[in-house]
């Protein structure tokens, strides 16, 4: 089975720029700069997220939570879940946010790779609540967008949290591209259904919330 065929049919034509980009060398190159994840994970943002998931987690008793794009940690650092695995491409920040949180035993990092998150590594990492924390734009070239969907939604056993944006929309910024993702989500997950969406409080950021219920 071909995972690009969604995009096939509906997107014929898309950017070249966004297929010759490599996202993996530009985030690790970003964090091994010193770079951080953006204004998306300080400031008022940044606890206006913590708030809704740290109550989303203790409503529903949720025991594990495992986050594909865990970046820098400055969102990490607000989270109260009593286990947590953060996922991320970049080795870089990997490696800084194991330091950072050496001494809390309810947090762990690894390293993801799109193209080899298969079999024994999903079943290990597989969580009650799987998140996206405005990574899903970031995912700019289609077979790295449809696998990376495809592992966060296989590896979850209740719920997927996706905070995005959600319209199609390409930008001058290589490392951005907008995409209405629930359109995908209910064509090639019909085993999960989209329960909530919680609007940003924050008008200058382009993502909400959308809560996804597995069957």
């Amino acid at each position: 089975m071909r995972l690009l065929s969604l995009f096939e049919r509906t997107e014929p034509t898309r950017p070249l720029y966004y297929r010759l980009f490599d996202s993996t060398q530009y985030w690790e190159q970003r964090y091994s700069d010193g770079r951080d994840s953006g204004p998306g994970s300080r400031g008022g943002h940044r606890r206006f997220k913590a708030d809704f998931l740290n109550a989303f987690v203790n409503e529903h008793d949720i025991d594990s939570v495992l986050e594909f794009g865990c970046g820098d940690g400055d969102q990490v650092a607000l989270a109260e879940y009593p286990a947590y695995r953060g996922l991320e491409i970049s080795e870089s920040a990997v490696e800084a946010c194991s330091r950072r949180f050496a001494d809390d035993e309810t947090k762990t990092f690894a390293h993801y790779d799109p193209g080899e998150y298969h079999g024994e590594q999903r079943e290990r990492f597989e969580a009650e609540l799987v998140l996206s924390l405005e990574v899903v734009f970031h995912l700019v070239d289609d077979e790295t967008f449809e696998k990376t969907m495809h592992d966060m939604f296989a590896s979850a056993t209740r719920y997927v949290i996706v905070f995005s944006s959600n319209h199609d929309e390409t930008t001058p910024e290589l490392h951005v591209r907008h995409r209405r993702f629930t359109d995908y989500v209910e064509a090639a997950f019909p085993n999960f259904e989209l329960i909530e969406t919680v609007e940003n409080e924050y008008e200058s950021r382009h993502a909400d919330f959308y809560v996804y219920e597995k069957r």
